[in-house]
């Protein structure tokens, strides 16, 4: 009988995440490899540093929540995640009831880290956290981060930044970098034939994101181009303000998604934080050449002047010289764009979950 693993995720699954794609890929391979996983959602989490009323009020509305989500299953990553039929999923009120019965439990947030390491009945060589981000917010600080840094529980991290981070504390940690899925996304537009006035990028509304910054950048471009078109994908619906010229796909399918990086010559980066580099390693997978900014999280995989050219982040000017660079100079787009897609073929997923079954194997049977 093989391992029982159980995630605990922060919150239901309303839409496409990063981190918690993350997680869903894991939960495929692992029942794939004979484990039982579970991934446990609950609809109260509390927040760090809230108030007694806020609290109430929170805990009302998570009330509400929990029965409504649990009516219309609207809590399922399988609204908009292929998870296999062999993954259990839990919705509960809350991480501080009783869980699944596990051999491995794994935290994916600072939140959750918090909830898993009160858990005393669970030792805490069963106990893991996987740190995606250096995640000070939702009511969290930095200080708060790091002082879960310091719960007993196994560590793994998916990107060297923040490796360095918790060495700092003092802690020791797993790097296992994150992976992409190569039967998804592929390559199937040569990429000396796209036309280097199409551009891709990510929409979201986070400030972090650095979106408009990009807006900033493109029209920097536009104005010197004005044939650039810009396809653009994100979850929320159109942004009102976008021109006629920014053509946008609210939470594209398979196909549309591979289709819009693969009609781009270019794919831009624009994010101030990122804890792995997801889309820009998507569009490196399709053949795009990236424009990106220098956060931590692309620089996994974005080399500048190698595998993309790479701008200061909240750097507009910077990031749309680049963008005019690569329409410019046909040889060095062909260069970033082939050396990004050579580069990130090391990042699979096979390597990942192979990586994460020997730290928790490892650790669980010691």
């Amino acid at each position: 009988m093989g391992k029982r693993v159980i995630f605990l995720l922060p919150a239901g699954s309303t839409n496409p995440t990063g981190g918690y794609k993350v997680v869903f890929e894991y939960a495929n391979r692992l029942v794939a490899d004979g484990y039982h996983v579970s991934i446990v959602y609950p609809a109260y989490l509390f927040k760090v540093n809230e108030g007694f009323l806020a609290t109430l009020q929170h805990k009302c509305s998570a009330a509400l929540r929990y029965v409504n989500r649990g009516i219309s299953k609207k809590y399922s990553g399988r609204n908009w995640f292929h998870l296999d039929k062999r993954v259990d999923e839990r919705w509960v009120y809350s991480l501080a009831g009783s869980l699944p019965p596990g051999d491995v439990y794994i935290a994916t947030a600072v939140q959750t880290s918090v909830y898993l390491h009160r858990h005393q009945e669970i030792p805490d060589n069963r106990k893991y956290y996987l740190i995606q981000d250096f995640e000070n917010w939702y009511g969290a600080t930095a200080q708060d981060v790091l002082k879960t840094y310091h719960y007993p529980l196994h560590k793994i991290v998916i990107a060297n930044w923040l490796k360095k981070i918790v060495y700092e504390t003092g802690e020791t940690c797993a790097l296992i970098p994150n992976g992409f899925d190569f039967t998804y996304f592929k390559k199937t537009v040569d990429i000396a034939n796209r036309n280097p006035f199409t551009i891709c990028m990510l929409y979201h509304s986070a400030d972090r994101k650095g979106c408009n910054d990009g807006f900033r950048a493109l029209d920097i471009a536009k104005r010197k181009y004005p044939d650039l078109q810009v396809n653009i994908f994100g979850v929320p619906p159109r942004p009102q303000e976008l021109p006629d010229w920014f053509h946008y796909y609210q939470r594209p399918d398979k196909e549309t998604h591979n289709r819009l990086y693969n009609e781009s010559a270019i794919f831009i980066g624009t994010s101030w934080i990122e804890g792995w580099g997801l889309t820009i390693g998507e569009a490196m997978i399709c053949g795009c050449a990236v424009a990106c900014t220098n956060n931590d999280g692309y620089l996994e995989m974005a080399t500048d002047n190698e595998t993309a050219l790479v701008s200061p982040v909240k750097d507009a000017e910077a990031l749309a010289t680049n963008i005019i660079r690569l329409i410019e100079d046909d040889d060095l787009r062909y260069r970033i764009a082939e050396a990004g897609n050579r580069n990130i073929q090391q990042f699979t997923w096979e390597n990942a979950c192979g990586r994460l079954e020997s730290v928790i194997n490892d650790n669980t049977e010691a």
